[in-house]
């Protein structure tokens, strides 16, 4: 049908067509994990908290075991192993009211207290959604970056073959390795949003950032708002009881107002299973800080349930969930949960002095111990890491010089980018205005988390943050790439980090700020004069509303969503230094038509070839930009063209099934060195007997190969 020139020309989708994909990717995630959670006497906001990186566990769970038994990856396999847990979990509530200790609830189903945090939710996704795709027209655009290939091909494979196992994803680019680990959630949950509603990869991947993006990170902010900050009120008193319900809407509403997140890792990169991680920050946050038993004298507690050991249980689903989404989410929270377990610390110890002569000799005690094994601790970090970088042979400063971990301007400006809750934003690695009402918010929130006891924890959260986001923006010293090397020094992987804390701060300084001042004007004398619950929720849902739209339609979120338009961008015939155009897309979406299922695909994938797998269902021989290829691979890789005078070659072709080649002149601007390995691909089908025209469009062609065959 399409012999010879193609005439196809593609016609944008309308975006109606993400949301079969969208709810399929909400299901999949929030009924394994609400179910889970509902049979751990989980309920309302508590259990909407956990939904996402309990189903993230299970979805990484079920890949792992699927592949090791050889079962295809789908609903009937994720069904199964949410039935097992389902089960798991009312058997230890069996055992334990057997044995006379019966399993508490946590939170409650009563509308009131969880209906208004899932609204918010809603507004939030609905509002990332629009900042996200207001300048991309259709929901099959792809981000033209790097990683994108891979992540899209990595879901292209799942649905082909059917492993969707963690430890096996990464012989993609590693094969032949028994054991190679990538984290393959997200991957997976597109694959199986493509396969359950049958829209193409890229709708796919769209819908998956959209169902977890929005829905998991504002419930999750929501969840972390209710735990730290139910009932703080601005001074040590504790706030009134419907604070909690009030803390998590606002949170859940304010999840969709910062830059950092969810929205620079869609655009850097672009860093899908990195986000997805993220997205379950706020949830393990909230599950540390419940599992801290602060003592009741302390000037600030977090809400903390009965039976820590289903906490710790929760915890251990959620490292699952990052093992499985990404570890780097681990080190994220290690980062963000630090300050506040050493303020557990000093409170457990203050508690302990104040019991009489031994208690302040056991606390003293305590502390050196804790001090030199922290310092012992740094010391042999410290050794590790300058030998790792094998600073004895090689200064630190010659590592880390990618250009994602150059410094784009001076340190201080980074830092006051920082202390304003903006970023600079890809492609163009332009500062980011920051949003006023946000910036105030979270600058108030510090200076009264700083003079409240008990909070001050969030400040040095807050702070360390934006000091590791100001080495790597700002700095290259040796220094600023020791502290940021866990996230390679990447600027965009560090500040996507700060909502987590900036989020549910931003929500406690509006809403215990708004009640303290409606107390005020009310001229309160006592705390029986507090006014109205219904006058407090209606001013604070005012200024939150007030503070929202403004970061919606301000010019931060609006130089975010031109970004998103520019990764998104398809260009008609010209890259430009992108991956593909209109014209190569349109031969990519079409190669099924003339390449038989099983046959294998080879071009430089530096030029969009690599993207025949994820976009036209036809699988590729380099499926990314970078690999660590077998030997036949290397030798079509570095040889092809010479097929008459290597004897390697033909052997080679007919090991790995190669019968086709696509060809286009453009590439992917970057690494020049690693895309011309690749040249005597496009070299063989100028060779006499190399290969033969099958089709084009534009400047890209498919050839069949005759060398060998």
């Amino acid at each position: 049908m399409f012999g010879g020139c193609l005439g196809y020309r593609s016609i944008d989708m309308s975006w109606s067509a993400v949301a079969p994909p969208v709810v399929v990717v909400l299901a999949a995630v929030l009924v394994p994990g609400l179910a889970v959670a509902a049979a751990a006497r989980l309920r309302g906001i508590a259990a909407l908290g956990v939904a996402g990186p309990l189903g993230y566990a299970i979805v990484g769970i079920t890949g792992v075991v699927a592949g090791a038994v050889h079962v295809p990856f789908g609903w009937p396999a994720l069904l199964a192993a949410t039935a097992i847990f389902v089960v798991l979990a009312v058997a230890v509530r069996a055992a334990l009211r057997a044995a006379g200790a019966p399993l508490m609830p946590w939170d409650t189903w009563r509308p009131a207290s969880w209906v208004p945090v899932l609204v918010g939710a809603a507004i939030a996704t609905t509002a990332i959604t629009i900042v996200a795709f207001a300048w991309v027209p259709s929901p099959d655009r792809i981000t033209q970056t790097y990683d994108t290939v891979f992540h899209l091909n990595a879901a292209a494979s799942i649905v082909e073959t059917g492993d969707a196992s963690s430890l096996h994803l990464y012989r993609l680019t590693h094969p032949g390795a028994q054991i190679a680990f990538y984290p393959a959630v997200w991957h997976s949950l597109t694959a199986l949003g493509a396969e359950t509603t049958g829209v193409d990869i890229p709708v796919a991947a769209n819908a998956t950032w959209i169902a977890t993006a929005g829905p998991v990170f504002s419930l999750g902010a929501a969840f972390a708002s209710a735990v730290l900050f139910g009932r703080a009120g601005l001074r040590r008193d504790d706030a009134s009881g419907v604070q909690r319900t009030i803390v998590a809407t606002v949170a859940a509403v304010l999840a969709s107002t910062f830059v950092a997140f969810p929205y620079l890792l869609l655009d850097f990169g672009t860093l899908y299973p990195n986000g997805l991680a993220y997205t379950i920050l706020p949830a393990g946050l909230a599950l540390v800080a419940a599992l801290l038993p602060f003592p009741a004298a302390a000037p600030w507690r977090p809400e903390s349930p009965s039976f820590r050991w289903r906490t710790v249980l929760l915890l251990l689903g959620w490292s699952a969930a990052a093992l499985f989404a990404h570890p780097r989410s681990a080190v994220a929270l290690l980062v963000l949960a630090t300050p506040m377990v050493v303020a557990w610390f000093a409170a457990r110890m203050s508690a302990l002095a104040r019991t009489g002569v031994r208690g302040r000799r056991r606390a003293r005690m305590t502390w050196v111990v804790v001090v030199i094994a922290a310092v012992l601790l740094v010391t042999l970090t410290s050794v590790l890491v300058l030998r790792y970088y094998g600073a004895g042979g090689r200064p630190i400063s010659d590592h880390l010089n990618g250009g994602p971990a150059l410094a784009r301007e001076p340190f201080s400006q980074a830092l006051l980018q920082g202390l304003l809750a903006t970023s600079l934003v890809a492609p163009t690695q332009t500062a980011l205005p920051p949003s006023l009402l946000i910036a105030v918010v979270a600058l108030v929130g510090l200076i009264a988390a700083l003079l409240r006891p008990g909070l001050r924890w969030v400040v040095v959260t807050y702070l360390a943050l934006v000091l590791l986001y100001a080495f790597a923006a700002g700095s290259d010293s040796d220094l600023a790439k020791i502290a940021t090397g866990l996230w390679d020094k990447d600027k965009f992987r560090i500040v996507a980090i700060l909502p987590t804390i900036g989020v549910p701060l931003a929500a406690w300084t509006i809403t215990a700020g708004t009640a303290e001042l409606t107390a005020t004007l009310r001229g309160r004398t006592a705390r029986r004069n507090d006014p109205r619950i219904r006058t407090v929720a209606l001013v604070t849902a005012a200024v939150t509303a007030l503070v929202a739209v403004t970061a919606w339609f301000g010019p931060a979120l609006g130089g975010v969503s031109q970004a998103m338009g520019q990764v998104f961008a398809l260009p008609q015939t010209q890259k430009h230094g992108l991956l593909i155009d209109a014209d190569e897309t349109a031969l990519l979406e079409h190669v099924g038509d003339f390449v038989p299922k099983g046959d294998i695909i080879v071009g430089n994938p530096w030029n969009g070839s690599a993207l025949a797998w994820a976009l036209g269902g036809r699988q590729t021989l380099f499926p990314h930009l970078g690999g660590y290829w077998t030997s036949d691979g290397r030798v079509i890789e570095q040889s092809l063209d010479r097929w008459r005078t290597d004897k390697r070659v033909c052997p080679a072709v007919r090991a790995e099934q190669v019968h086709w080649v696509i060809t286009d002149p453009g590439r992917l601007s970057g690494d020049s060195r690693a895309a011309a390995r690749f040249g005597s691909i496009d070299r063989v089908v100028t060779t006499p007997g190399g290969a033969q025209l099958v089709a084009s469009s534009g400047s890209t062609k498919l050839w069949r190969l005759t060398a060998c065959w």
